[in-house]
Formats: C-alpha cells, sequence, structure tokens
C-alpha cells in the first residue's frame, strides 16, 4: 500500500519517468503470485519502456488512465498540435481525437509510438500552407462558423456585412474551394461573380478576399463581443435562430443564418431548426433528394433548407 501512495507524492514523484519507474520497479514486479500486470489490462513492459525511450521533442502526458495518453508534435512554425491516442494491447493504439483535418492516419491502428509520431510528424508538416491560411483569415475576419473554430474545420464562414457571410473552404494544399454566399444579395452576389475570375493564386486567400469584396484591411475584424467601455467599436452579437430563439443548441454545430432568400427579412435560422419546419409544414413527409420548400416563418416569402446543410 505504501508503494501505491508513493505515486501520489509529489516531491519523490515529480516526473513522468520517475512516475513509470516506481510503477515498475516498486509495483508491477513485485512478485505477487496472484497478480500479473500483463493479465491487468493496463499497459505492458515494453509500452512503458517505449515511453521512457521517447525522444525529449515528444511531450507524452497520461489522461484518466495509462490507457488514455497523447503525444505534443511542434510544426516547422512552431505551433503545437495534440494527438489523443488510446492504448488497446499490446502493439495496438489507435488514434481518439485530433484537431487536424481528417484522413487514413486517424483510422489505422499503430505498434508504436515511435510509428504513430513519424506518421503524424510528416502529416502536420505537410499541411505547413493550411494552417498558415485558417490563421489568416480568423486574424483578419470575423468569422460566424465555426463557433469556435479549429485546424479541424477546413472552411470559414466570414461576416461581410449584417446580412451577408462568405463561405470558403482550405485545402490541405492552402487552396480556396467552394467559396459561395450565404443569404440574398444581388451586390455581393455580382462581385463575387465578376471577380472570382481575377482570383490569383500567388496571394494569399484573405488578401484576394479583400480584393474581391472591396474591404478595408484595417476594419476586417470586427469582434463579437464588445464591452460597454469601448463605444467606438461596432458591435456585433451572434442572433438567435427565428424559431428556436436559440443561439447554439446541444449537439447541434453551427449558430442561426441568414437563410431567407428575401433580401429584406432580418430573421435568421438554425439550418435544423428551418429544416425540421418546412417538412412540418409539409405534413412531415421528407422530401425528395433532400430539399425541403416553403415559405419564411418570418416574411412568407419562398425558402429553401436542403438536409445536408445540417
Amino acid at each position: 500500500m505504501s508503494s501505491i501512495q508513493d505515486l501520489f507524492d509529489k516531491e519523490k514523484i515529480n516526473s513522468i519517468e520517475k512516475f513509470l519507474d516506481h510503477l515498475h520497479n516498486n509495483i508491477l514486479t513485485q512478485e505477487i503470485k496472484i497478480i500479473d500486470y500483463s493479465t491487468l489490462g493496463i499497459i505492458d513492459k515494453d509500452f512503458m519502456e517505449e515511453i521512457r525511450a521517447t525522444s525529449e521533442d515528444v511531450t507524452i502526458l497520461f489522461g484518466k488512465t495509462l490507457r488514455d495518453f497523447k503525444f505534443i508534435l511542434m510544426d516547422e512554425s512552431r505551433r503545437s498540435h495534440e494527438i489523443f491516442m488510446k492504448y488497446n494491447d499490446p502493439c495496438r493504439l489507435s488514434v481518439s481525437h485530433v484537431n487536424l483535418p481528417h484522413s487514413q492516419l486517424q483510422e489505422r491502428e499503430y505498434s508504436t509510438i515511435k510509428e504513430a509520431v513519424l506518421a503524424f510528424q510528416q502529416y502536420i508538416n505537410s499541411l505547413s500552407a493550411y494552417f498558415h491560411e485558417l490563421e489568416c483569415l480568423d486574424h483578419m475576419f470575423t468569422v460566424m462558423e465555426p463557433v469556435n473554430p479549429t485546424f479541424k474545420d477546413n472552411y470559414r464562414r466570414i461576416l461581410l456585412d449584417d446580412r451577408i457571410w462568405l463561405h470558403v473552404e482550405v485545402t490541405a494544399n492552402g487552396s480556396a474551394i467552394n467559396i459561395y454566399l450565404v443569404g440574398q444579395s444581388e451586390k455581393w452576389q455580382d462581385k463575387l461573380q465578376d471577380r472570382l475570375l481575377s482570383w490569383d493564386h500567388d496571394k494569399e486567400i484573405a488578401e484576394n478576399i479583400t480584393d474581391m469584396c472591396d474591404l478595408i484591411k484595417t476594419s476586417l475584424h470586427i469582434p463579437l463581443h464588445i464591452s460597454i467601455d469601448e463605444p467606438n467599436e461596432r458591435e456585433v452579437e451572434a442572433p438567435s435562430c427565428g424559431i428556436c430563439f436559440c443561439v447554439e443548441l446541444p449537439n447541434i454545430q453551427g449558430v442561426p443564418q441568414p437563410l431567407c432568400q428575401n433580401a429584406n427579412c432580418g430573421v435568421y435560422f438554425h439550418t435544423n431548426c428551418l429544416y425540421q419546419w418546412l417538412v412540418a409544414c409539409e405534413g412531415g413527409r421528407l422530401p425528395a433528394f433532400g430539399v425541403a420548400n416553403g415559405s419564411c416563418p418570418s416574411c412568407f416569402q419562398p425558402i429553401t433548407c436542403s438536409e445536408i446543410d445540417n
């Protein structure tokens, strides 16, 4: 019992190396005939030795159990990336979670930590342009969606004015694709159609958007929450949904959007709320091709909503 209590003594056990040494030398290898550490379902001796031998450049931290751990990698610009792993069995490690765009690396099993580290380090290094472009978008514009953007999210929805957002996706090599407007505006639609053809692939995505939309660089980023002590700043609050009257919903991604095609309608909707509303108005029958049609709950003008956007 005293050996186990020593694990929680911060003066004696003040590093991961001392923790593993104490765990191995004083607990797991004791000659207790009724218990064998290999049958405990925790970790095996080889795995412990591998952790001890891991390069100092790679930080490894345990979670709530010894089966759950993460390692932290640095990219070429000194950004840190956490790779959450799970120890399943000897020589069988799987990925639990990463804030990176999805890849086949997340579906594989790994026999060693070193194998996983090398695979993800190469992948992270290949995403340098992707990271840079997303960081520029987050810094220069007001991002309405995702609510809490990470590198796992390969898209941004940018506030152009109080009724129009610009959707842009970023590829793994840092290129922009699938650019379109969220909301109805002939002015912005005309600009988008006219200027997409002059997109300069040698410029950053944020700079292209600035040129395309005639935005002033010094006023691009409008904070979503401004204190009353800053009256000169423009205040932009996340809008509530015209159906559920909420901003965020549990277990549903995204905030309300200007989905009505009537430019004079100032009401926002969650795509899920609007889709369910339109389906209910049609008697609950699921629409063909997953696109619901009907009237706007606010202005009664024609409106559509796609199931795939939910």
